[in-house]
């Protein structure tokens, strides 16, 4: 299944269709919550205390108390208030009480409880909370994170008090060692400095089938179970013309190492041919990158090689062009052959990746939108996307999933826009990438990048897929290659390159 991806607004559209449209009542919907929650408790763990709003989060907690009490479990709940509860939350109240579960009701039992219970579950607030935690919710709460320091909290859907769509402490936020949150991944679950709050994050279902609310959301979290549904199967009788010829526009004097990352990365992630437009002085591609072949032009009088260079953009399925082009003069006139050619030989849309100094170019010239149209991967970093864009980068990062998003659109182009949590969007679906740290943060990784996608796009994947499997294999390598080492280049990425994708692709090969 998918891994949605979800604010307030998402959970309250999800909640009300399958209420009023598949008729599913909301009391079902918590007790399969409950359900779902309680098959992640440990077998060992028993002695809980449950800590109870009096929302729809608190009734979770009822009836996940329930649950527990019904294996025997050792169950104690703090209820702050029973007045004024939601209806559902009113019903597992009341079967709680009916059960005989032990609830308190008193600010000063609370202490007491939580020294002497060893699991600790909360559900006072939910994904809904808008403004400041006080009073005695924010006793209840600087109680729970004071006795819990070696008690394991498990938090309903969200840790109270932090902001579902933003990630933003409310003033104070419960401290979970594990969240079960419920059909969605939270947006806010993106903040990057809120992971001591979330502990481990699991994703539970609630009894809907993801075809029944697809069409509420167009927003997922990448796992490897999408980017694996992505994949394209190698038929055994393909040959190298059936994985892409892909031309490079990449380096320049004093820059070779651009270029040759960027080959090199497209060659290990299974490009069938690679050319790279070169400076006619860089010897260095054929040691770097033996497997690629060099197209190389003289920077002096770049005219005199638009013939040649014509014929390569017709027999080529992929064109990535910026990494280390610099803004010359030369450079713009190579990009602009390079996009002036729509169609190959074979009569194909050739695709592109434009990185780096294409973008930056491209900002400059604002007619160039039009030549790479319904085409091309746009991949900037922040500040890059900051001058094609026209937004602040304040701006961007306080609503960078509707800018992306309308600036694809209006461009019709696939964006890619790196950084924590890169988004990548077509316009009408937005990933968020779940890979990568900031151990990877250093020259080159860009280049990398740029290479896998060109690669993937060569090999006959869509542009938002080679986008998505792109992003998800370059952070993914990072991340493993962390667990062993302190810093992780551009070339330790490369060398790992065909590994994971055999690794994430392993359930479709039939070795």
């Amino acid at each position: 299944m998918k891994m949605l991806l979800g604010g307030n607004e998402t959970t309250r559209k999800i909640d009300s269709y399958a209420i009023n449209e598949l008729r599913i009542p909301s009391i079902v919907l918590m007790e399969n919550a409950a359900i779902s929650f309680t098959k992640h408790i440990g077998k060992n763990e028993d002695n809980f205390l449950i800590v109870c709003g009096k929302g729809n989060n608190g009734g979770d907690g009822y009836a996940i108390a329930r649950q527990l009490f019904s294996k025997d479990k050792n169950v104690k709940i703090f209820c702050i208030s029973d007045e004024n509860m939601s209806n559902d939350c009113s019903v597992n109240y009341e079967i709680c009480k009916n059960s005989g579960i032990e609830i308190f009701y008193k600010l000063e039992e609370l202490d007491k409880l939580l020294l002497e219970c060893d699991v600790v579950i909360e559900g006072i607030f939910g994904t809904g909370l808008n403004s400041e935690i006080k009073g005695i919710y924010k006793d209840i709460i600087l109680k729970i994170n004071e006795y819990s320091k070696n008690k394991k909290v498990y938090a309903i859907d969200i840790p109270s008090g932090i902001n579902g769509d933003t990630g933003e402490i409310m003033g104070i936020s419960v401290k979970a060692d594990v969240t079960i949150s419920f059909v969605t991944y939270k947006k806010g679950f993106l903040k990057s400095d809120i992971k001591e709050y979330l502990g481990k994050v699991i994703i539970e279902n609630i009894g809907l089938n993801k075809n029944n609310i697809d069409h509420i959301v167009s927003e997922y979290y990448l796992t490897s179970e999408i980017i694996k549904g992505f994949h394209i199967k190698r038929d055994e009788n393909s040959h190298k013309g059936d994985f892409g010829k892909v031309l490079i526009f990449a380096g320049s004097s004093g820059f070779y190492g651009a270029g040759n990352i960027v080959a090199k990365s497209c060659v290990r992630s299974g490009a069938g041919l690679t050319t790279v437009i070169t400076d006619k002085n860089n010897f260095s591609l054929n040691v770097f990158v033996p497997e690629a072949m060099s197209f190389p032009i003289n920077f002096e009088n770049i005219e005199e090689n638009f013939e040649k260079l014509e014929n390569e953009i017709l027999n080529s399925d992929v064109i990535a062009i910026g990494p280390g082009i610099g803004k010359s003069q030369k450079a713009l006139k190579i990009f602009e052959k390079l996009i002036s050619i729509e169609k190959n030989n074979k009569g194909n849309v050739i695709k592109l990746v434009l990185d780096a100094d294409a973008l930056n170019l491209l900002s400059e010239n604002k007619g160039f939108f039009e030549k790479v149209k319904n085409r091309s991967v746009l991949t900037p970093h922040l500040v890059e996307f900051s001058r094609l864009s026209g937004f602040s980068p304040e701006e961007i990062n306080r609503n960078k999933f509707e800018i992306a998003k309308d600036f694809s659109q209006k461009y019709g182009i696939t964006l890619l826009l790196k950084g924590k949590n890169t988004v990548i969007t077509d316009g009408k679906t937005i990933f968020v990438n779940s890979t990568g740290n900031s151990r990877m943060a250093n020259g080159g990784m860009g280049d990398c990048l740029t290479g896998i996608i060109c690669s993937l796009a060569g090999q006959k994947y869509g542009l938002a897929e080679s986008a998505c499997i792109g992003a998800y294999l370059h952070g993914k390598i990072a991340d493993k290659l962390v667990e062993q080492q302190y810093i992780v280049n551009a070339s330790h990425v490369i060398e790992n390159i065909s590994e994971c994708m055999k690794e994430i692709f392993e359930v479709y090969f039939n070795f």
